[in-house]
C-alpha cells in the first residue's frame, strides 16, 4: 500500500469494503456450551442460588472459580455490575458526609454508585494512562475523603500502585472497577486485586457475558461478609442456604442483586474462554500498535503484556487532525459491521465522559433532596463536574480516536487497519 494514495474521504480508493466484526467480545465465543449449560439449569427446574429442586451450585462454582482466576480470597456474584459497585460502596459503609475520588473517564455506573450512596464524588484529572492522575488525587484529598475508585478503562491499568500507596498513606479504601477489566493485569498482578475490593461486569459488550451479571472480589474476609449481606437481603446465610439474623455486625440492608444459577452457568463457561478472548484482542492490539510505531502516539500503557486489549486509543496532536483522522479510517473502510460504533471520536463517548453525564453536572440525586443538599455533604455541596474540571483529560478527549479491537480479527483484519491507519496517518499528520 503507498502511504501517499490519496484518501478515500478525498475520492481515492479504500483499503477495504467489507466492515470489520462488531466488538461484542465475549459474545464472539458463544457456542453449543453456553447452551447447555443453560439448559442443564433449566431442566433442574432450580434457577434460584440458595435452594429448589434439583440446586446445581453454578453460583458458588463460579465464585469459587472466579476468585481463583483472580488470585483473591473471595468472590461475591450479583446481578449486574452496576449492583457490584453499589454492593462494594455498602461493604465499605460509604454514605452521607463522605467523599470518594473518581477519574473523568468512566461509565456513568461508575458515579452514579457513589451519588445512589449518599456520598460526593469529587473528580479527579487523568494522566497519560487515561485513569486516575495520582499527583492530581492527592490534591484532591480532604478530610472527608474515604475512598479512591479507580477505573480500568478499556482494558488498561493505570498507576495504580501509586494511588493504592497513597491511600494507605491517607487512610482511604480503594475500590477497582473493572468492569473492562476482567483478565488485565499489571506486571502479573490481575486488575481488581491491588485494593481493597474490586468489581467486574458481564454485561453484553464486556470481555465474557452472560448478558447481565457481576462480580466482587476482595481479600479481607469482613468486606466480604459485609457485600454478602448488603447484596442479599442485608443478613448473611449459612451453609444450607439460610439467614443468619443473630449477628448485631452483620444486621444491615440488602438490596437483592443475587445473581440466578442461569447466569452463572453460562458465566462459567465463559469464564473457561476468557483468556483466549483476551489474549486475542491483545495480540492484534499489539501488533496494530508495533506496526504503527514512530506515526502515531497512543494511549500509555504501563504493562503490554497484562493489557486486556480491547480499545486502541490514538492522540492526535490537534483536534483538527483527530476529527479529521476518525471520518478518514471510516472512508477506509475501517469501521465495525451494523450495529457498532468504531472508529469514534472521544468527544462523541456520551456517558463515558463526566462531563456529558447531565445529572452529574447538574447535581440531581434519584430524590428531592440531592446528596449535595444534604446537611451533611455540605462542605461538598461547591464541587463542580462542569467542563474544565479536569483541563489534562479533557485536552486528550479533544484529540484522541476511539477504536474497538474485536476478538475475531484475522489476520487479514489486522493487516487492513494497519494499512489504513499508515494511510490516514501520512495524510493526517504531516
Amino acid at each position: 500500500m503507498n502511504s501517499n494514495e490519496k484518501l478515500a474521504i478525498d475520492g481515492g480508493t479504500p483499503v477495504r469494503t467489507r466492515p470489520l466484526p462488531q466488538e461484542w467480545c465475549g459474545a464472539h465465543y458463544m457456542d453449543g456450551m453456553e447452551s447447555d449449560a443453560a439448559a442443564r439449569v433449566c431442566q433442574s427446574k432450580t434457577l434460584f442460588r440458595y435452594y429448589g429442586l434439583d440446586l446445581q451450585n453454578e453460583v458458588s462454582q463460579l465464585e469459587q472459580e472466579f476468585a481463583s482466576m483472580t488470585g483473591s480470597k473471595y468472590a461475591l456474584a450479583v446481578s449486574s455490575g452496576t449492583c457490584a459497585l453499589q454492593v462494594a460502596l455498602g461493604a465499605l459503609g460509604i454514605g452521607p458526609g463522605d467523599e470518594v475520588l473518581v477519574q473523568g473517564y468512566f461509565w456513568v455506573s461508575t458515579v452514579g454508585a457513589v451519588v445512589r450512596s449518599g456520598a460526593i464524588p469529587v473528580l479527579v484529572d487523568s494522566d497519560n494512562t487515561f485513569d486516575i492522575d495520582p499527583q492530581d488525587a492527592a490534591k484532591k484529598i480532604t478530610s472527608r475523603t474515604k475512598a479512591v475508585l479507580v477505573v480500568h478503562m478499556g482494558g488498561v491499568i493505570g498507576r495504580i500502585k501509586e494511588i493504592v500507596a497513597l491511600a494507605r498513606q491517607r487512610n482511604m479504601k480503594v475500590i477497582e472497577d473493572c468492569a473492562q477489566a476482567a483478565s488485565a493485569s499489571q506486571y502479573n498482578v490481575k486488575a481488581g486485586t491491588f485494593g481493597d475490593m474490586g468489581i467486574f461486569s458481564f454485561q453484553m459488550n464486556k470481555h465474557m457475558t452472560s448478558g447481565e451479571g457481576g462480580m466482587v472480589i476482595t481479600n479481607d474476609e469482613n468486606l466480604y461478609r459485609r457485600a454478602f449481606a448488603v447484596h442479599d437481603l442485608g443478613y448473611p446465610r449459612n451453609d444450607e442456604g439460610r439467614l443468619v439474623m443473630d449477628d448485631p455486625s452483620l444486621q444491615l440492608w440488602g438490596i437483592g442483586c443475587r445473581m440466578s444459577e442461569l447466569t452463572a452457568a453460562v458465566a462459567r463457561v465463559q469464564l473457561t474462554k476468557l483468556g483466549r478472548i483476551t489474549s486475542a484482542m491483545r495480540s492484534a492490539k499489539l501488533k496494530i500498535k508495533q506496526a504503527l510505531e514512530g506515526m502515531l502516539t497512543f494511549r500509555e500503557v504501563l504493562d503490554p503484556d497484562g493489557d486486556a486489549g480491547s480499545f486502541l486509543m490514538t492522540v492526535l496532536p490537534t483536534r483538527e487532525q483527530s476529527l479529521r483522522f476518525t471520518e478518514a479510517l471510516r472512508a477506509e473502510g475501517i469501521v465495525a459491521d451494523q450495529g457498532g460504533m468504531y472508529p469514534i471520536h472521544m468527544d462523541d463517548w456520551g456517558l463515558h465522559i463526566y462531563y456529558n453525564v447531565a445529572s452529574l453536572v447538574n447535581k440531581r440525586g434519584i430524590s428531592a433532596v440531592s446528596p449535595w443538599q444534604m446537611a451533611e455533604n455540605r462542605a461538598s455541596a461547591h464541587v463542580s463536574y462542569a467542563k474544565g474540571t479536569c483541563p489534562h483529560l479533557d485536552d486528550m478527549i479533544s484529540r484522541t480516536v476511539i477504536f474497538c479491537i474485536a476478538s475475531v480479527l484475522t489476520e487479514e483484519d489486522v493487516q487492513d487497519i494497519i494499512a489504513a491507519y499508515r494511510k490516514v496517518a501520512a495524510a493526517v499528520c504531516q
